[in-house]
């Protein structure tokens, strides 16, 4: 479910996030979303192998054990390691979402039920309520929350659970949710400035500065900052304008 259910000013926020989200998605599941799209059992087959991966991790030892439709053939899952999706992949965000759009759906009437609104965004949950609430109100959420989430065969993270209350600095996907319109972190901001300074500068430019931050490339580096002021721009377009030309004036020769 895209982030834009977030209500702005929320006075209550509560966030979790689910553990390893994308390795939690198993092969079964994957071809399951293939047969509800529609595509015949081989093809489904052939498809989830192609887009999930096996890893050797005590997350992932159990042997999968596949029930297909009448009309199925005969698939070699029984007796075999069970792959997952693989974070990183192209194709496992959409899979994911559709592998687990039931619960979202279920996550959402909860929500509703008790005045709040549902967000996530792959691993990051988030409910958001303008409504008077407590704080022992937003622990029953996330108690209620993490019960619908292991019926999916997911985990919460609960290191990662925080009740932010009124008066309080909401950030969310690393926006500033507590004002009208969202707003991009001094952090990020500094983050992303630091980097143009120093491909700017003279004294270090793009060979040392990749050298200095641990990228594998001056490539993999570039990219990386474009896809950093490509998030800006979403959410200040005048600021990633200004961020853009000084990125147009980097010599990626140095």
């Amino acid at each position: 479910m895209p982030p834009n259910g977030i209500r702005a000013v929320s006075k209550w926020l509560v966030k979790m996030d689910v553990r390893h989200f994308f390795e939690s998605i198993s092969e079964k599941q994957v071809y399951l979303v293939f047969r509800r799209l529609g595509y015949g059992a081989l093809i489904s087959f052939e498809m989830s192998r192609l887009c999930t991966r096996v890893r050797s991790s005590r997350y992932h030892q159990q042997t999968a054990s596949l029930t297909v439709d009448r009309e199925a053939p005969s698939l070699p899952y029984e007796g075999h390691v069970q792959g997952h999706l693989p974070q990183g992949a192209p194709t496992s965000p959409m899979l994911a979402n559709l592998a687990v759009i039931e619960l979202d759906k279920i996550l959402e009437r909860l929500a509703r039920s008790l005045g709040w609104v549902y967000t996530r965004y792959a691993d990051d949950i988030a409910f958001s309520t303008r409504e008077i609430s407590t704080r022992g109100r937003a622990i029953e959420l996330a108690t209620l929350t993490e019960r619908e989430l292991m019926r999916f065969g997911l985990t919460s993270n609960r290191q990662k659970t925080s009740v932010t209350p009124p008066g309080g600095r909401k950030i969310l996907l690393g926006l500033l949710i507590d004002r009208d319109q969202p707003k991009l972190t001094r952090a990020f901001r500094n983050n992303i400035e630091t980097h143009l300074y120093a491909l700017s500068s003279p004294n270090i430019g793009p060979a040392a500065h990749r050298e200095r931050r641990g990228f594998a490339s001056v490539i993999g580096m570039r990219k990386h900052i474009v896809g950093l002021i490509a998030f800006a721009h979403q959410v200040n377009k005048e600021y990633a304008r200004k961020l853009y030309n000084r990125f147009a004036s980097v010599d990626w020769d140095r």
